[in-house]
């Protein structure tokens, strides 16, 4: 329960980084304006100087710095968490054999009795003396009996 929690915690404070990291782009990207007698930066030709083209920049480097950040936080908060997911899963795939108690992702519980690796399913034989026919990714965990 422990690890929940601070996984919870190290989200949080990894989110609140992100959120401290964009207040900071965006004030540093904001334009300075030295200019304080209100003329304007053109000339008589229409031509622009480089104040004006500066802000350009600005804007492109505020696109960009905001575009990674977006981006390490779906990286951060959706692909990580489900590549972990994925990974355990897989392990527990890995792990499974004959006779051991497990519990489908619809909640039923039974004993392994054969895994057709062909079809890729386990019988599984439920507590009524039945037996089911399950997808192998369809059981979600081994269950420990209480008390050990």
């Amino acid at each position: 329960m422990l690890k929940y929690r601070a996984r919870g915690a190290f989200r949080f404070l990894g989110l609140l980084v992100l959120v401290v990291a964009v207040s900071a782009m965006t004030v540093a990207c904001l334009p300075v304006s030295d200019d304080t007698t209100g003329s304007t930066s053109g000339d008589a030709t229409g031509t622009t100087t480089t104040e004006e083209t500066s802000g350009t920049g600005n804007t492109v480097l505020t696109i960009v710095m905001y575009a990674a950040v977006i981006g390490g936080l779906f990286y951060f908060l959706l692909i990580r968490p489900q590549r972990t997911r994925q990974k355990k899963a897989q392990e527990l795939q890995t792990s499974l054999g004959v006779g051991d108690e497990v519990q489908t992702i619809g909640g039923i519980y039974g004993t392994i009795e054969y895994f057709d690796e062909e079809t890729d399913t386990a019988i599984i034989q439920v507590e009524g003396g039945g037996k089911l026919r399950v997808a192998r990714r369809a059981l979600a965990g081994k269950v420990t009996p209480k008390g050990r």
